[in-house]
């Protein structure tokens, strides 16, 4: 969900709502505890259209080097949700997301859909609930096809100074009808924001069971560094 809430920076004007757009670098593109990338760099373009009335709609990619092959391929996720705020400062947001892999080389099919629930405390928190009815993934421990999985996440942001803050995030995944097991994984870093562009610095961690599930593609312990700038 971060990825998603960071096409929300610097939205261009346009008719009855905004659109907005990034893009962006990383040395290691990290997501749940795992590196989509098998340690190697991404770049990741993004775009969104926000209505007036709440709703909006938009687009996000990366190329990614999918477990088990670790052959090059490109995630596409289309997404669309609805955002309303809830007193002052607080916001509740439901999304629904299509992850795809284009080019993709592995034989079976990986594309899944989730559908999440995030109520946040103005840009300083958030909580969010994720649910996938019909993940299909490979691990050591085995192969699933169309399974549910849940995972509950929360992030936060805390200034430092003038341009610099704090981040961090915890996760649980239940990823027990697969796998027959649950983790958790979260990250700890520095944001340096800059108007538009922005420098994240951040040290992932995860417990065993994800080493035990996809091996060297593990993120625990790995250092990230990542750019974006929006427009």
């Amino acid at each position: 969900m971060l990825l998603l809430a960071g096409l929300a920076g610097s939205p261009l004007a346009h008719a009855d709502g905004q659109w907005s757009g990034s893009l962006g670098a990383t040395t290691n593109y990290i997501l749940r505890g795992v590196s989509q990338t098998y340690g190697g760099g991404a770049v990741q373009l993004g775009g969104s259209y926000q209505s007036s009335l709440g709703w909006f709609a938009g687009a996000w990619g990366s190329n990614v080097d999918p477990y088990p092959s670790g052959v090059a391929s490109k995630e596409l996720d289309i997404y669309a949700g609805f955002s309303h705020a809830l007193g002052t400062d607080f916001t509740g947001r439901v999304v629904y997301t299509r992850y795809t892999y284009v080019d993709d080389p592995r034989p079976t099919r990986y594309d899944y859909s989730e559908i999440a629930l995030t109520a946040a405390y103005i840009d300083r928190l958030a909580l969010t609930v994720s649910y996938a009815p019909d993940t299909t993934a490979y691990s050591r421990l085995g192969f699933a096809r169309d399974q549910p999985t849940l995972a509950v996440e929360a992030n936060g942001r805390w200034p430092l100074l003038e341009k610099l803050a704090l981040s961090g995030g915890v996760g649980y995944y239940d990823v027990h009808r697969q796998f027959g097991v649950r983790y958790w994984a979260g990250s700890v870093g520095l944001a340096f924001v800059e108007r538009r562009f922005e420098i994240d610095l951040a040290r992932y961690f995860s417990d065993r069971a994800v080493a035990r599930l996809y091996e060297d593609a593990s993120a625990d312990g790995v250092l990230a560094l990542s750019g974006v700038i929006r427009f």
